[in-house]
């Protein structure tokens, strides 16, 4: 999930460069005015990302519910389908077509639900899939060039 990866990204590196700006501030090596400046660029840089943040998991929260609600409801049409066959309505090659279709989107349900979460307890960059070089102030980097370049392949 990319825009997670980016807003974790962002924090990760606004949070790097505070802590270095204030290294450099505690040693003398930036006068108050640059440090002014770029503390607050990247507070803001901080800010935003965690805001991104807040509005993505809150879309994962919500997106792990529905599939949570998905997943309750094929236990029942499995016991129907298996109550079916007993019964006769449906011959054991239908059954057997129609419980592989079952079981077969039930898979799919529980890998989403386990990606989604894994998403949602992701604190950093890599254990949302890899940290993405972001911009500070705005301006592009060189991740477009290197999504384009996999796009080719």
């Amino acid at each position: 999930m990319r825009n997670l990866r980016v807003a974790l990204s962002k924090k990760e590196k606004g949070e790097q460069l505070l802590q270095r700006l204030a290294e450099l501030k505690e040693n003398d090596e930036v006068d108050d005015e640059a440090y002014e400046r770029k503390h607050e660029q990247y507070e803001r840089l901080v800010s935003e990302a965690e805001t991104e943040l807040e509005a993505i998991r809150s879309a994962l929260t919500t997106k792990l519910a529905s599939l949570q609600r998905d997943l309750e409801k094929y236990p029942q049409e499995l016991k129907d389908l298996e109550l079916k066959s007993k019964l006769g309505e449906i011959d054991a090659t239908a059954y057997m077509r129609q419980d592989q279709k079952l079981r077969a989107r039930i898979k799919k349900l529980e890998d989403d639900a386990e990606e989604t979460q894994k998403y949602l307890e992701a604190e950093t960059a890599e254990a949302a899939g890899g940290f993405i070089d972001v911009p500070v102030d705005g301006k592009t980097t060189g991740t477009r060039v290197v999504d384009w370049i996999r796009r080719k392949r």
